[in-house]
């Protein structure tokens, strides 16, 4: 009788052991601003990761396993991006899905970096925030091609001559993107009449309205938020200011909200529009609007890209270890995502194309697409600080 027990306790934990070793709970952290001034502007992206950790879980998981989202709130703040980022490494993760500030992702990557856990950004644009480490990735473009893209679409495409520059002095996105966008204007033969810095929670823009009024630029380049950029749009028309105003990719349908048809005739520039030639782009955006409704920004489909593109890191890697995944992202060549063909380069920047975009009737209206000007020997170069694959892929 003791035998028979002892034989059936050995197997109850063998059975046990092999029950708990069947499936490895996986964790990846959701980082974005769900509050704060940020907010409005990031709701797509967190529904759009949301949307896509379901639909991979119900294709099987990573390697099989259900991915279990830890969402955390910055709260629009680069102090409480650090502190989730903390939150985050202290809950085993093996990867980060964030943020979208590049402020708050240049707060979160040093914590990350030191924790080998990759991270991917959906919407970060600044140089900066893939500098920090080989562990640090993003899906988007960066502000370094974004702001000679739209230099160049006001000199060719708005025949201007003159701009001013309007920069937010509470984001380091929109410091970085003015600099790239005056820089390039001036290169490519413009002039910049006006450049001034305003904060983040400024509700009176008439003194730099009456200086932009007097020097009369042919457009302004306001390279902020959504609800900052409304503000600046909304008394410049008040004020009988009526040139066009341009924006990056911080711009979105969302302006409409608060600004109504003040914002019409006016142009940014974006990752990506429901109405590009791409049929896989326009099936995701069926089926996510049948679930989410209209689709505003591209914070989904970005979105999107950052949970597929680490999802085939981690079959390439056919690991769930954040070192052999890091290390599979570095080498991704060509994944076809639902914003384009990504191939990441030394630093774990994707190349690209930029949407430019028109706000026209209630709604932004795709205008058309610019590519970057890549040789074929830069398509796919691996960030390999810590790592170095000969064929530039992981089979």
């Amino acid at each position: 009788m003791k035998i028979f027990c002892y034989i059936l306790c050995v197997s109850c934990l063998v059975f046990s052991a092999s029950v708990g070793t069947a499936a490895e709970k996986v964790i990846i952290a959701s980082i974005f601003e769900k509050s704060g001034p940020g907010a409005p502007d990031n709701r797509a992206t967190i529904e759009g990761i949301r949307f896509a950790v379901a639909a991979l879980n119900q294709r099987g998981g990573l390697l099989g396993n259900q991915v279990t989202l830890l969402e955390l709130d910055n709260q629009s703040t680069a102090l409480h991006a650090k502190l989730a980022a903390e939150t985050a490494v202290k809950a085993g993760v093996i990867a980060v899905f964030g943020a979208n500030w590049s402020s708050n992702s240049l707060a979160m990557a040093p914590v990350l970096q030191a924790a080998r856990i990759p991270m991917i950004s959906p919407f970060s644009t600044n140089p900066d925030v893939t500098k920090v480490g080989d562990y640090i990735f993003r899906v988007c473009f960066t502000d370094s091609f974004q702001g000679p893209v739209m230099a160049q679409f006001a000199l060719q495409g708005l025949k201007a001559k003159t701009a001013g520059i309007l920069i937010n002095a509470n984001s380091r996105y929109s410091e970085g993107l003015a600099e790239f966008f005056n820089q390039s204007f001036k290169k490519q033969g413009g002039k910049i009449l006006f450049e001034a810095d305003y904060l983040q929670d400024t509700n009176d823009f008439t003194p730099y309205i009456l200086k932009l009024k007097r020097l009369h630029p042919d457009v302004v380049f306001v390279p902020g938020h959504n609800a900052d950029s409304v503000r600046i749009i909304k008394q410049a028309r008040e004020a009988g200011l009526l040139i066009p105003f341009l924006g990056g990719d911080g711009w979105g349908n969302e302006m409409y909200d608060s600004g109504g048809s003040a914002i019409e005739g006016n142009f940014y520039s974006g990752h990506w529009h429901k109405d590009i030639e791409n049929k896989k782009s326009r099936l995701f955006a069926e089926k996510y609007e049948k679930k989410y409704g209209k689709i505003e920004n591209s914070g989904p489909a970005l979105a999107h890209d950052v949970v597929f593109l680490f999802a085939d890191a981690v079959r390439r890697a056919g690991s769930l270890r954040p070192a052999k995944i890091r290390d599979a992202l570095a080498a991704t060549c060509n994944f076809n995502g639902i914003t384009g063909n990504i191939s990441f380069n030394a630093n774990g920047d994707p190349i690209k194309p930029v949407v430019i975009l028109e706000f026209d009737q209630g709604t932004s209206v795709y205008v058309k697409t610019i590519a970057p000007e890549q040789s074929p020997d830069q398509q796919c170069s691996p960030k390999t600080e810590a790592f170095h694959l000969p064929s530039g892929r992981i089979p």
